[in-house]
């Protein structure tokens, strides 16, 4: 073997030596400092780190309290209801809050007051006629009554 070869070789064997070791280095668990007499305690600032790194109890959402209003329809008129919808002041949305009512029936339903309690009632009727009623406030009155 000439000198090129043989210190090739030597290198190599180096090199593989030294990649073994960073490697397990990397791989093995680090091994605690031996405890000095009258030193403070090194695990207490370790303990405290951990505490927080420890994930806290994560609070529950709370759900979010939704008013509403329990309002008493009663239809009064000789003709069945076929709908009535509830649409907020300044909104464009209706819902329907009522259906199939008949004569002289009444019904209570739960109205959800968001933002006001001012509603523009829209009622439709089986032979086809309808009512409107602008601005009925149902927090003051709970109690609509669908008359002639």
């Amino acid at each position: 073997m000439s000198t090129f070869q043989s210190f090739a070789f030597v290198v190599s064997v180096v090199c593989a030596a030294l990649m073994t070791v960073a490697a397990s280095a990397q791989t093995a668990a680090p091994v605690p400092p031996a405890p000095v007499a009258n030193a403070p305690s090194a695990a207490a600032p370790v303990a405290k780190a951990q505490k927080k790194l420890q994930k806290k109890p994560q609070k529950k959402p709370q759900k979010k309290v939704m008013s509403s209003v329990v309002v008493v329809v009663t239809n009064s008129r000789s003709v069945a209801l076929s709908e009535l919808d509830a649409t907020p002041s300044g909104e464009t949305l209706p819902k329907t809050i009522v259906s199939n009512l008949a004569p002289g029936q009444k019904t209570s339903v739960s109205i959800a007051t968001v933002k006001s309690c001012v509603f523009n009632l829209h009622g439709a009727y089986a032979d086809g006629s309808n009512t409107d009623s602008t601005s009925v406030d149902l927090c003051k009155d709970k109690n609509v009554n669908l008359i002639e």
